[in-house]
């Protein structure tokens, strides 16, 4: 027995760790001063030896675990790091500096929540670090907490007024919270205690964005380049980004490109390089740079959409784009299906009223709400409760007309996916309707969860959504031609009797003029189409029909013509074709929807663009008396104007080879009579025909649901 207990009391004893000694105490400090200085000089080998021999000598100071987790952090090794920082907090709950390091490591791992509660352990231990509190007002930013980051950099400016990251973070904030006078006072600050600041240089360039001084912005802007990191390919990209918005579309490519010559895997260099090679019609590109980016990033769901949008403006094999529709369900539709449950709606009887959900971010001026506006004004209340999901912040004119037809009106752009899909199953919506497809603002990963028994793709979208979760996609005959697209389709396509448009013209929409030829003598072509669709076959086409065509001249109007690069290109570009700038009409968006309208004043004959046609911009046109010659293909989006026309009756405008194409334009412009009475007689024409039947359509849309739900029913 008395062994046992001396064996035990010699365990016991050898379980007390010795305090360090002063000599060990002094070496740690040594070793981890080192460690640091070899740190910032990213030596990191030696700086791990370092912290790790500044344990051994004090393996209960925390300190040491903390600075490792750095390094690692510096390295990119994020887990070996947060178990670094979980070994300081252990050997010291209260070293708030480790709590600090965790935050900003959860932060670079965009796990805001846990940077926030991470940042807030930090500052309850050590209330008088200002970076603390910068970087928690960080974090809020992030997560659109904007008062509380403002709140957050009040506090580091109150601990440090010289505090320049503070002076402009605060500023850089305000500028977004339409605080501009404000904004301009911490701008101002943080430059007089730091003129050569390229960051604050660059948010006073955002300031002078925001109140209308372009040039003063752009002065900003280059001048922070100059002074900012010339290998950060991330300050690059900023201006690029920048020139992007401002819709200068080359210098944003240039930019663009010096920030993947810098960094090749820059994500978001590649995504946004793609949006504005897209916006210059270089489409095979654009696809390029967005798989790109997806092989960078393959869980990016914003540029999958991007690449599927994109696709439609090319002249890629159907069959490919459909395989790339389903690759999307499968990533990132498919996956959450497992959070799809039984649906409760009531069966019996089914002839009563039905909920019909529209989702949609374009209900406001926007190309989809010209086609939809009618069919929410037209459809019968007592058969159908109208709910409309609207996923954007803008409110204008044409959202509050639209909220006035429905029963129910969710502003769901703050609600999350699995808030917004629970908010419909406990609305009992019935029948649940996509508008938006793969373009901006739309909401698939919702439908992905199956929230509505039925569910249905309808407008906004020139193609299969892809996802298996959509019962349905509206479309017609002419669009889709039954039994050779339906093998493109995930859903059972629904075919309206004519053109599955149903269009509403501006009701403050000009009157239609005298053919614009009597007056100049000669012949004006016009395209108002986006510049992405204007690509070299099509322009090509164009020209010849110039050139056949004496004296005639090329209206174009697309944001890209406000790029004085891109319009000296597009005027080379054509005068290899023999074509002269002064023959050449360039124009860039006109604010005023009228005023544009008004711009068909000028144009004798409308080209429609192919492989993707126009919809918005043809019924506009034929609207303002202009007949729109197209080009039809194989892919839905190039066969939009025949939908359109043929409903019209106008099959003399449509075209199935270039060689039509242009004998059709031709035709027109050697019969100045027949353009002047097509020109006399649209809008009527238009009024007349099934395109603008806004009861009829209506009706056979609400009976295509109640058919879909019957279906479900039995």
């Amino acid at each position: 027995m008395s062994k046992k207990r001396l064996s035990h009391k010699r365990t016991q004893k050898q379980s007390v760790t010795k305090s360090p000694t002063p000599a060990q105490i002094s070496k740690a400090k040594v070793e981890n001063d080192r460690g640091i200085a070899f740190a910032q000089q990213d030596e990191f080998k030696k700086a791990i030896a370092c912290f790790e021999r500044a344990i051994r000598f004090t393996p209960q100071d925390s300190m040491a675990y903390s600075h490792l987790g750095i390094v690692f952090v510096r390295q990119n090794k994020f887990d070996k790091a947060a178990e670094y920082y979980q070994r300081a907090l252990i050997l010291n709950p209260h070293n708030a500096f480790a709590h600090y390091n965790l935050g900003n490591l959860f932060q670079k791992q965009a796990e805001l929540d846990k940077a926030v509660g991470a940042y807030q352990e930090a500052i309850a231990l050590n209330n008088h670090y200002p970076q603390m509190h910068l970087n928690l007002g960080n974090v809020f930013r992030e997560q659109g907490e904007l008062d509380q980051a403002i709140d957050c950099y009040q506090r580091a400016l109150s601990l440090n007024p010289d505090y320049v990251d503070a002076h402009n973070n605060l500023g850089d904030l305000l500028i977004e919270d339409g605080k501009l006078v404000e904004a301009g006072n911490h701008l101002q600050e943080a430059l007089a205690l730091n003129p050569k600041y390229g960051e604050t240089l660059y948010n006073l360039g955002k300031l002078r964005e925001a109140q209308g001084q372009m040039d003063n912005a752009l002065v900003c802007w280059q001048r922070a380049l100059e002074l900012m990191k010339p290998d950060d390919a991330n300050r690059y990209f900023k201006v690029g980004y920048m020139f992007q918005k401002r819709d200068r579309f080359t210098e944003a490519m240039n930019h663009f490109r010096q920030a993947l010559a810098l960094e090749p895997k820059h994500f978001d260099a590649h995504t946004n390089l793609a949006g504005v090679l897209k916006s210059l019609g270089m489409i095979n590109d654009a696809i390029t740079h967005f798989k790109q980016a997806l092989e960078i990033k393959p869980t990016s769901i914003a540029a999958h959409h991007s690449l599927l949008w994109t696709l439609n403006y090319s002249d890629h094999d159907q069959a490919a784009i459909f395989l790339e529709h389903q690759r999307f369900n499968e990533q990132h539709a498919l996956p959450l299906a497992a959070s799809i449950s039984a649906h409760l709606n009531d069966r019996e009887p089914p002839q009563r009223r039905l909920k019909i959900g529209y989702v949609s971010g374009d209900f406001r001026r926007h190309s989809v709400a010209f086609f939809i506006r009618e069919i929410l004004a037209h459809h019968n209340h007592e058969q159908f409760e109208i709910v409309c999901y609207y996923n954007d912040r803008k409110v204008d004119k044409i959202t509050r007309q639209l909220q006035a037809y429905a029963d129910s009106w969710v502003d769901c752009i703050d609600l999350s996916d699995d808030k917004l899909a629970d908010k419909i199953r406990a609305d009992q919506i019935d029948i649940l309707v996509d508008l938006a497809g793969h373009t901006a603002g739309n909401r698939l990963l919702v439908f992905a969860m199956k929230p509505a028994p039925i569910q249905v793709s309808y407008l906004g979208y020139p193609n299969t959504t892809g996802l298996t979760a959509i019962d349905y996609r509206i479309t017609d005959n002419y669009a889709d031609p039954k039994g050779i697209a339906d093998h493109f389709n995930s859903e059972v396509s629904i075919r309206t009797p004519n053109s599955y448009f149903c269009f509403c013209p501006n009701n403050d929409c000009p009157d239609v003029n005298p053919l614009p030829l009597f007056q100049k003598n000669y012949i004006t072509f016009g395209s108002f189409n986006n510049y992405a669709k204007i690509n070299s076959t099509i322009l090509s086409i164009w020209t010849e029909i110039l050139c056949q065509v004496p004296d005639s001249k090329l209206m174009i109007k697309t944001k890209a013509m406000n790029d004085q690069t891109v319009r000296q290109e597009l005027e080379n570009k054509l005068a290899h074709f023999g074509i002269e700038a002064e023959r050449l009409i360039l124009l860039g968006p006109i604010p005023s929807l009228k005023k544009a309208l008004q711009t068909y004043h000028q144009v004798d004959i409308g080209l429609d663009p192919s492989p993707f046609n126009g919809a918005t911009t043809t019924c506009e046109a034929l609207w303002m008396g202009i007949p729109v010659v197209t080009l039809v293909g194989k892919t839905h989006s190039s066969r939009m104007g025949l939908s359109i026309l043929s409903t019209l009756g106008l099959t003399e405008l449509i075209a199935y080879t270039s060689e039509q194409y242009v004998d059709i334009c031709l035709k027109l412009a050697n019969d100045t009579d027949y353009l002047q009475q097509l020109r006399a007689s649209m809008r009527e024409r238009m009024l007349a025909s099934p395109l603008m039947d806004y009861v009829n359509f209506t009706a056979c849309l609400e009976g295509e649901y109640r058919k879909m739900w019957e279906t479900w029913c039995r």
